[in-house]
């Protein structure tokens, strides 16, 4: 099947030869992704785990055919094929892009001698808590926006005044801090697998290693000095919020003493770790974006670090050409330079 911008159903033929009176499971046929919300064509197709994964332009679905489900053939009845709706992202969200499919380019046996598998898996565990990460932001965007308007609509009375109220604003908090500390416990987990000898490594540890191996002028050292504040604010900003420790101040919808309506903001200063005052809504998009932006850069200069010589010729990790990025959807790939100073991907 080639997978291309001309695709325009999910349709994946099976052609077989064999007769039609063998069993189901062995003759030929074909199947369709059953969603009608989406209608993009297919552009990604891999395995992931025991299962396929098929990524259109909108969604992310997992596809098992009857013989990984029962391979022993125990029950002739199975479907074909199971097909379930994983995400509603496809390669057109940052979110996947700059995860998943980052693994896929990234974590490739041919370059690196850690347990690929594993590491693909854990960029796929990485999407699901950024997928409920950012689900948690526009939730609370939601009803912050819902609050405003039932405000608005509610009669004045006299000399006083309704503001509106979200309600509950620090478990809104709450729920995007354990996502958001998932996120970067599994990044964190994938940094594990190039270090395996510093299994309880934190991120303290992380940079300080970095710093120890390739020097304080080092690129990577330099990511990990401005990811390193973030990742343990996140951290710290969770046990917080968990144990109801002070720490974290929220607050609702306030008037202030110059009579303006502030929207929900929250503070942190936890364990030597600090966020000024600011709206909650304004925290959660940045800090979605940064952890977004910090996997990706991490993992790029974990594997640049850790890339293996390819049929006796060095191997480096470089920006793809504009064409290579549009074709596979990430920024970063290996390859080769040319004496001219040419980058070569290595597809």
């Amino acid at each position: 099947m080639r997978l291309a911008d001309g695709l325009s159903h999910h349709k994946i033929l099976n052609m077989n030869p064999k007769s039609p009176r063998i069993p189901t499971r062995d003759s030929g046929g074909s199947f369709s992704l059953n969603n009608p919300d989406d209608g993009t064509p297919i552009k990604e197709m891999f395995t992931l785990g025991d299962g396929l994964l098929f990524i259109t332009e909108k969604c992310t679905y997992r596809v098992q055919v009857a013989d990984q489900i029962d391979p022993e053939r125990k029950n002739p009845a199975l479907p074909h094929n199971v097909q379930q709706k994983l995400f509603d992202h496809g390669t057109a969200s940052q979110l996947l892009c700059n995860t998943l499919l980052l693994g896929k380019v990234m974590f490739r046996k041919e370059f690196l001698k850690i347990e690929v598998d594993r590491a693909m898996q854990l960029a796929f565990e990485a999407l699901g808590e950024l997928v409920a990460m950012h689900d948690a932001a526009q939730n609370f965007k939601s009803a912050e926006q819902a609050a405003l308007r039932k405000a608005a609509q509610s009669p004045k009375h006299g000399r006083s005044l309704a503001i509106p109220s979200v309600g509950n604003v620090r478990a809104h908090c709450k729920t995007f801090m354990q996502k958001a500390d998932h996120f970067a416990g599994i990044l964190l987990n994938i940094a594990r697998l190039f270090y395996p000898d510093q299994r309880q490594m934190n991120w303290d540890n992380a940079h300080a290693l970095v710093k120890a191996k390739y020097g304080e002028d080092d690129n990577f050292t330099k990511v990990m000095m401005h990811a390193t504040p973030l990742l343990k604010l996140v951290r710290n900003a969770r046990d917080c919020l968990e144990h109801r420790n002070e720490g974290v101040t929220t607050t609702d919808f306030q008037l202030e003493q110059n009579g303006t309506i502030a929207p929900p903001t929250i503070a942190i200063d936890f364990r030597q770790t600090s966020h000024e005052r600011c709206p909650v809504s304004s925290f959660m998009e940045g800090a979605e974006k940064a952890l977004l932006d910090s996997f990706e850069i991490i993992v790029v200069h974990l594997c640049s670090k850790h890339v293996q010589p390819f049929a006796g010729c060095p191997i480096v990790v470089s920006l793809l050409p504009e064409n290579y990025r549009t074709a596979w959807h990430v920024r970063f790939g290996y390859g080769m330079y040319y004496q001219a100073g040419q980058f070569a991907p290595i597809g």
